[in-house]
């Protein structure tokens, strides 16, 4: 397993159901590198939290990468923080194995 910076869409209510807003945060998960099927650039996210909170504590240069995950007959995509090239970095390094011969 490895552990990433995910963002994500936090859906908060205000004082009745009517009044919904949306928010981004960061919070750590850990991705089995064997069950990743594709990397994305995610680049679409960054117009959205540009007038969050969450903008202030990233750095405009950061990229982010949407990791795809296979979950038998359905998927699971989530946004992670870093480029597409860093994140399958990480994946592989992960994966390296010693040969015994």
């Amino acid at each position: 397993m490895i552990k990433f910076v995910e963002i994500y869409r936090d859906n908060t209510f205000g004082e009745s159901q009517k009044n919904q807003y949306s928010h981004y945060s960061l919070r750590e998960t850990y991705i089995n590198p064997d069950h990743v099927v594709c990397l994305r650039e995610e680049s679409a996210i960054k117009d959205k939290i540009e007038e969050t909170t969450l903008a202030s504590e990233l750095d405009d240069r950061q990229e982010f990468t949407k990791v795809f995950i296979n979950r038998g007959q359905t998927g699971l995509d989530i946004v992670v923080v870093g480029s597409p090239e860093s994140v399958e970095e990480k994946l592989l390094k992960a994966g390296k194995q010693l040969l015994r011969g």
